[in-house]
């Protein structure tokens, strides 16, 4: 069985408008939700989790459900969008476009 490229399960979308873009979900059980990303916490490396592995903390709102009833967003529907953001600023900091504000 392949394993998925996390790139092909979503794409940016906007309105004219919009200063940041949103993200549009592609395939599976979620696909054409709409929602974009407000706060996000990068953790410290001493707030290691178990694992060894550090959790995002971030906020997000959804634009469109596509008739998803509010129940069905879970914990599949948070991991998937957890993945989508770390490809997000994994790809951002590959090019040298990632962008670190502090409200310190």
């Amino acid at each position: 069985m392949a394993k998925t490229n996390i790139k092909d399960k979503y794409t940016f979308v906007s309105k004219v408008d919009d200063k940041w873009a949103s993200v549009c979900i592609r395939g599976g059980k979620f696909d054409g939700v709409i929602y974009k990303y407000g706060k996000v916490l990068i953790p410290k490396e001493e707030n290691k989790n178990e694992d060894g592995t550090l959790s995002f903390q971030f906020e997000y709102d959804i634009i469109d459900n596509v008739g998803i009833s509010r129940e069905e967003f879970n914990e599949d529907f948070f991991r998937l969008i957890g993945d989508i953001l770390v490809d997000i600023i994994n790809e951002q900091i590959e090019e040298d476009n990632f962008e670190y504000t502090s409200n310190d």
